[in-house]
């Protein structure tokens, strides 16, 4: 399948879009939230390099075990109502997602990451976890680089937060993968 035909699978508006915004700023990207377009602004270095040891670290562990995959921020996902979210972390189980799609996957991830980098508020960042919870991922992880925590987001529970010396768990979705969070601190 080429780009274009790609393209033509998914929403011709949002391509228009998408172009208009980065003709002027090359580095955003777009998604859509609750049916309206939002400008989702790029990383700085700090938080790209924490998403690539996240990401790799993950792909790292999964991979010998055959369980499924894991994409960064420029894979997007197209919950049931439509709604377009790239997580800058991203981990699909083989039995939700057995085929890649050559184009934005129909798919609710298992586990997400949104790590908060220096050009995006708090409120944004939190506001993107809690719609993630909302759309059915099991598990969404707020990284904030600038107080070096991570919240565990779970449907229903309160969020855990985890600083300093603790480790990172998921056991409900990944039994036997964890890592210090001190670890991965750019």
């Amino acid at each position: 399948m080429t780009a274009a035909e790609a393209r033509n699978l998914d929403d011709a508006l949002y391509w228009d879009f998408v172009e208009a915004i980065q003709r002027q700023h090359p580095g955003y990207d777009v998604e859509i939230h609750n049916g309206e377009y939002v400008i989702v602004a790029p990383h700085d270095l700090a938080s790209a390099h924490l998403a690539v040891k996240i990401a790799s670290r993950l792909d790292r562990w999964l991979e010998p075990l055959k369980l499924g995959r894991v994409f960064d921020s420029n894979a997007g996902f197209i919950f049931p109502d439509d709604d377009l979210i790239a997580p800058d972390v991203s981990y699909v189980s083989y039995e939700r997602l057995p085929k890649v799609p050559k184009t934005f996957a129909r798919v609710v991830p298992e586990l997400v990451f949104e790590i908060r980098s220096g050009k995006q508020r708090e409120k944004a960042c939190r506001a993107k976890v809690a719609l993630l919870v909302a759309e059915g991922v099991d598990v969404v992880v707020y990284v904030d680089p600038h107080s070096r925590t991570y919240e565990i987001h779970r449907a229903g529970h309160q969020p855990i937060l985890l600083s300093g010396g603790d480790r990172f768990e998921v056991p409900e979705l990944l039994p036997g993968f964890g890592f210090a969070i001190d670890e991965l601190w750019p």
